[in-house]
C-alpha cells in the first residue's frame, strides 16, 4: 500500500486501540467519513484528533487560543464549527441538541476553566446527552476531562433539564411522550447565581443585542447570572439593566 495512506491508517488504528471503533467499522468509516479533516494535534499533553471541540469560558478564550493558536470560536447560529472549536458549555449543549454539529466524529474537551463551577446537575446532564450521541447513528464523540459520576451521583435531573434530554430524543429520532416545551429555558448554575430579571425572553434578549451592537450569549450571562465575560463598559451595562427593569415594570 502506498506511504501516502500511512497518516490515516495511524489515525484508526488509534481509535482502535482507543477502544473507540471496532476493525468491522473501519470500511464504513472509510466509506462515509469525510477523514481528509481528521487531524493529530496536541493540547495540553495530549494526542487527540480534529475535529476538537473545547467547552470553555468565554473568558478563557484568548487563553486557550494561545495554547492552541488554530482554535477559533464557533458560532452555532450559522452553523460555524472550525476543526478546532471553541464554545461555552451552554452552547454546546444547545447545538448538540438542535444537532447544528456538523461532525459525525469528534473529539470534546472540557476545559479547566469549568472545574470548580459546574455543578453536580450540570455535570449529569453532559454526561447524558453524550451518551444519548454516542448509542445513536448521528455522533460518534470521544471525551476528555468529562466527569463521571457514580450511581450514588447520578441523581434524577432536575425537570428543566429533563426536558433538554427529552428534546434532544426527539430530535434523534426516539418516538417517546415526555415534555420538552421551552426546554431552551434552564440554568446550569446555583439558582442564587441567577439575577432577578431571569424571566427576560430570547427575543427580549435578541432585541438589546441589536439595540447595543453586542452579541446575545454575552447579554446573556449578564440577565441570567450577573457575569460580564465579554468585558462590556460599566456604562453600557447600566444602560442594558435600566432598559430590562424598564421593560420588567411596565
Amino acid at each position: 500500500m502506498s506511504k501516502q495512506f500511512e497518516p490515516e491508517i495511524k489515525k484508526f488504528r488509534w481509535l482502535m486501540q482507543e477502544g473507540y471503533i471496532s476493525p468491522a467499522e473501519i470500511s464504513f468509516y472509510s466509506n462515509f467519513y469525510n477523514i481528509e479533516l481528521t487531524n493529530i494535534v496536541n493540547f495540553e499533553g495530549y494526542e487527540v484528533l480534529t475535529p476538537l471541540i473545547i467547552i470553555t469560558r468565554p473568558s478563557k478564550f484568548d487563553q486557550v487560543k494561545r495554547e492552541i493558536p488554530q482554535a477559533e470560536i464557533a458560532d452555532p447560529i450559522s452553523r460555524k464549527f472550525p476543526l478546532i472549536s471553541l464554545i461555552s458549555l451552554e452552547k454546546f449543549i444547545n447545538s448538540l441538541v438542535n444537532m447544528k454539529i456538523p461532525f459525525l466524529f469528534f473529539t470534546l474537551w472540557l476545559h479547566r476553566s469549568y472545574y470548580d463551577i459546574l455543578s453536580q446537575p450540570a455535570q449529569l446532564l453532559l454526561s447524558t446527552l453524550i451518551n444519548l450521541a454516542n448509542s445513536s447513528n448521528k455522533y460518534i464523540i470521544k471525551t476528555y476531562n468529562i466527569p463521571s459520576l457514580t450511581s450514588e451521583e447520578s441523581a434524577k435531573l432536575p425537570a428543566e433539564l429533563e426536558r433538554i434530554v427529552c428534546h434532544f430524543k426527539k430530535m434523534l429520532g426516539e418516538k417517546i411522550n415526555c415534555d420538552d416545551a421551552d426546554w431552551w429555558k434552564y440554568n446550569l448554575w446555583n439558582k442564587s447565581s441567577a439575577t432577578t430579571t431571569t424571566t427576560i425572553g430570547r427575543k427580549e434578549i435578541e432585541k438589546l443585542a441589536l439595540k447595543y451592537n453586542v452579541s446575545p450569549i454575552c447579554l446573556q450571562y449578564v440577565i441570567m447570572y450577573n457575569k460580564n465575560p465579554c468585558h462590556l463598559s460599566s456604562f453600557l451595562l447600566l444602560q442594558i439593566k435600566s432598559d430590562i427593569s424598564s421593560s420588567s415594570s411596565s
